[in-house]
């Protein structure tokens, strides 16, 4: 009547000391090594609790830290190649191509857009469909989901469009573009956009086959991402506006 209750408790506190916080006690008698029985088990239960509670914020802080480390390579690596990058033609293609690694995508294009925003052309493309690289080479904003006319005093930001395909006669050339994301299969579409200073340059067209949702650790890699294009091909042109300059001044 005493020794087994010992033993059991003994065996169960050695597997606790163990790290089986699972270990339980049976009460038995309604005596004093009862009450220590049931004592037992109320602290193995809090034991596992805590622990358990523990190990979730520290493998929510592992995801975190490798999130961050993530971004960061993700913002090391793109920053390393557009400041390598010796044209518009290589860096467009080759962010586009980085891009979709980083963001998982299926199809990434980039688009550049005139002054007033009114067009947007085609500059570089990843695994972007033969039809739409060739048929939407230069894109009215607002004939399609691509395409963004600023508000003035306004920041453009990352947006996250459903792909529907809209099917109208006011606007028939519109409805057809739509329809054709549609039938490529793409149901999300992913837009950054290119900002420089207060100006608009143009944009990340990001297309998934699935629905996306996104975190604000993803806007804000995103935007950073973004920036750092517009960035380039600013220098890029003013590089290029240089290289005519002196050409120009020694004729």
């Amino acid at each position: 009547m005493v020794l087994d209750p010992i033993a059991r408790l003994s065996n169960a506190l050695r597997r606790v000391e163990e790290g089986d916080f699972q270990a339980r006690v049976r009460p038995g008698a309604d005596d004093e090594l009862g009450e220590l029985a049931e004592g037992f088990n109320r602290m193995t239960e809090r034991l596992q609790a805590l622990y358990g509670g523990l190990e979730a914020k520290v493998q929510e802080k592992t995801r975190k830290l490798e999130r961050e480390q993530s971004r960061l390579r993700a913002l090391y690596e793109v920053s390393t190649f557009v400041a390598s990058a010796e044209n518009l033609s290589e860096l467009g293609q080759g962010f586009a191509r980085q891009m979709r690694g980083i963001a998982h995508a299926d199809a990434v294009a980039i688009r550049w857009s005139d002054e007033a925003n009114d067009r947007y052309m085609l500059l570089a493309s990843d695994s972007l469909p033969r039809i739409l690289a060739e048929e939407e080479q230069c894109v009215l904003t607002g004939a399609c989901f691509c395409g963004e006319r600023p508000q003035a005093g306004v920041t453009a930001r990352v947006r996250v469009i459903p792909i529907v395909a809209e099917a109208g006669p006011r606007d028939p050339t519109s409805a057809q573009l739509k329809r054709r994301c549609a039938d490529e299969g793409y149901t999300t579409l992913v837009t950054i956009p290119l900002n420089l200073q207060h100006r608009l340059l143009g944009e990340i067209e990001l297309f998934y086959r699935e629905d996306v949702a996104l975190g604000s650790e993803d806007h804000h890699l995103f935007e950073a991402l973004g920036s750092h294009l517009a960035g380039a091909m600013e220098s890029l042109r003013m590089a290029a506006l240089a290289r005519e300059s002196a050409v120009a001044s020694r004729s």
